[in-house]
């Protein structure tokens, strides 16, 4: 009896695990950009900030440009941008992360816009390109943004950084 249950528990936690790979792999999949122009969706932002909108645009299908507009910024919106509603912070930051990693225009927006998401995982992601043997400039960009996002765990993480015995 408890073998099967034991079965049963390692099943449950193995469609967990599958269920979460799933999902992972559709939340990028649900930004889909069917013409060109303009596009923006919301999501949560750091502690101090509501949400941020994101605006990307496409053209021959292919993405040329990636902005972000927080509360912060009083600059221009794309007003004739689809607007794709508010995605969670994980279908936002897994569609971003395709532009990481390089040093181009793309990547820095990509990097700025992933910092200005609410919740650990874009911390993560700043402080594991720090810890990258990425280019110089990719990871003194992280710094900047982790800086940016006034995030006490960044602050703590900068401090360690900074210590010399």
């Amino acid at each position: 009896m408890s073998l099967l249950i034991r079965v049963r528990g390692l099943v449950v936690v193995a469609l967990m695990i599958a269920a979460g790979f799933s999902s992972q792999s559709n939340a990028a999949g649900t930004i889909v950009f069917n013409e060109d122009g303009w596009h923006s969706w919301q999501v949560p932002s750091v502690e101090y900030a509501e949400e941020e909108t994101i605006y990307v645009l496409i053209k021959s299908g292919k993405t040329k440009e990636i902005e972000i507009r927080g509360h912060w910024c009083n600059g221009h919106s794309h007003k004739d941008a689809i607007d794709h509603g508010v995605l969670s912070t994980d279908a936002s930051i897994d569609w971003l992360q395709q532009y990481l990693g390089t040093r181009s225009d793309l990547s820095s927006d990509a990097l700025a816009a992933i910092s200005r998401h609410a919740g650990s995982r874009s911390l993560q992601i700043l402080i594991d390109i720090v810890e990258s043997d990425a280019h110089i400039d990719i990871r003194e960009e992280a710094v900047f943004w982790m800086a940016q996002s006034e995030s006490e765990a960044a602050f703590n993480y900068i401090d360690r950084l900074l210590m010399v015995d």
